[in-house]
């Protein structure tokens, strides 16, 4: 049976250890391998210490011998497995040292990232999931790009490279996207996506082209329509005659989004158990926000408490996004929202007689009546639009979650002309005060000095 031993074997002061490894086989042969270790001890130390007993040592004496003793435990553990697993011969004099040298200074693996655009993406992902940094919106996203770049390759017949991702690039993505008639939007934010797990691959050792340096290096954006609900377009929907409980119940949903500015991944999993009410009577919802992990404090309007009160105290129904999007259409239709305003609704490409996929439709700009523009992102819009002014801006950055004001001021879509009205009630509203001209006196013979 294989053992270890630990020898002072120095004339100096303090050296480090030996490690021996004997092993005595049936036939009476033995092998024996010697090799430094990196254990370092005084001569004195381990004379002492190995022939007095632990009580007849001092505490530092004691506290050392730990020490000593942890280090020597663990590295008879790896010697005896190094030694089971490779059966070194007798002959191998080297091999003690070299399993030393492993222990203590383990090789690290290199991850080897690929060199080819579509597999990269897969790695990009890991790495984020590993470092707990990807949520499972991006990781859709992510993959929505990689199946068009896919599909992109078959079309070209090419398969890029992450050093291929360049000007000619550019122009295959465009042409393959307008070929399939894909909005300007949506080009500029996949080709963000492509350029970012391109500048992680450089990052990360693989080749890549210059042009991710290029400021010019990118797809124009197109401004997207913001719309958004006029007080008497919200009270039409309040006061419209509904044939179906299911719309009555969406409807609740719309108005309770209008009046708490929230998103719909968060307000459709308001619960009756999420109210609180403090010493003073006042109501909050509170809630954890899924997109930004802020704990929130919602105070319940009247407005939200009177949809409650229909119910008992209970909010309406949930239902998917799908179908709120579905259905509140349906409600702004009867509710006689119908504008016309320029905005995004989602068209089937493919001829009438094919059955579509999910991949079939797009979101083209155009002018079209406000209900069929109305998505669940309005009431959240129309939220920040009414009470800007209103209501503290900081406050109101609160409510929607927005670290920054430019992004909160991206929600704001009064046209220009109503903000100009409201500048204009502002500074004709403020009391004139009398203004303290300045006399100027010419000083005749004055001095610099």
């Amino acid at each position: 049976m294989a053992r270890v031993y630990f020898l002072y074997r120095s004339q100096k002061d303090k050296a480090a250890l030996t490690v021996r490894l004997q092993d005595k086989f049936s036939d009476g042969t033995f092998s024996q391998f010697e090799a430094k270790t990196d254990i370092h001890v005084s001569k004195e130390f381990w004379k002492t210490t190995r022939h007095k007993k632990r009580s007849n040592l001092t505490g530092d004496q004691k506290n050392e011998l730990d020490s000593k003793n942890n280090d020597t435990d663990l590295l008879d553990d790896f010697i005896i497995k190094q030694y089971e697993t490779d059966r070194p011969k007798p002959c191998d004099k080297k091999w003690l040292s070299n399993i030393l040298k492993e222990y203590y200074a383990p090789k690290v693996e290199t991850k080897v990232y690929p060199i080819f655009l579509v597999d990269f993406i897969d790695s990009y992902l890991e790495d984020k999931k590993a470092l707990n940094n990807l949520k499972e919106s991006q990781k859709k996203r992510f993959t929505t790009t990689k199946n068009k770049l896919i599909k992109l390759e078959k079309f070209t017949n090419k398969k890029y490279k992450i050093k291929d991702v360049n000007d000619i690039f550019k122009a295959d993505y465009i042409a393959y996207s307008e070929k399939l008639k894909y909005s300007i939007n949506t080009q500029n934010n996949e080709f963000d996506r492509i350029k970012t797990v391109c500048r992680y691959a450089q990052k990360k050792g693989v080749e890549a082209s210059d042009s991710l340096t290029d400021k010019e290096f990118k797809i124009s954006n197109e401004k997207a329509p913001k719309i958004y609900f006029e007080i008497e377009e919200i009270e039409e929907i309040e006061k419209a005659a509904l044939e179906h409980d299911y719309l009555e119940n969406a409807r609740d949903w719309l108005l309770i989004s209008i009046y708490s500015g929230q998103r719909i991944s968060d307000f459709m999993r308001f619960t009756k158990d999420m109210i609180n009410t403090d010493e003073s009577n006042r109501s909050f919802i509170i809630f954890t926000q899924v997109k930004t992990g802020h704990e929130m404090y919602l105070p319940v309007r009247n407005e939200i408490k009177n949809i409650l009160d229909k119910r008992n105290g209970e909010f309406p129904r949930r239902i998917s996004d799908q179908k709120y999007n579905d259905y509140i259409k349906l409600v702004c239709k009867k509710a006689g929202i119908n504008t016309i305003c320029k905005g995004k609704k989602r068209i089937c490409i493919v001829p009438k007689k094919k059955n579509p996929t999910k991949s079939d439709y797009r979101d083209v700009i155009g002018d079209y009546e406000k209900w069929e523009v109305t998505t669940s992102h309005i009431g959240r819009r129309t939220f920040a639009t009414l009470n800007y002014g209103e209501i503290p801006t900081p406050d109101l950055m609160y409510f929607t979650g927005h670290t920054t004001e430019k992004e909160f001021l991206n929600y704001i879509v009064r046209p220009d002309y109503t903000k100009a009205k409201r500048a204009y009630d502002s500074f004709n509203n403020k009391k004139s005060k009398p203004k303290n001209i300045p006399q100027f006196t010419v000083i005749k013979n004055a001095s610099n000095q």
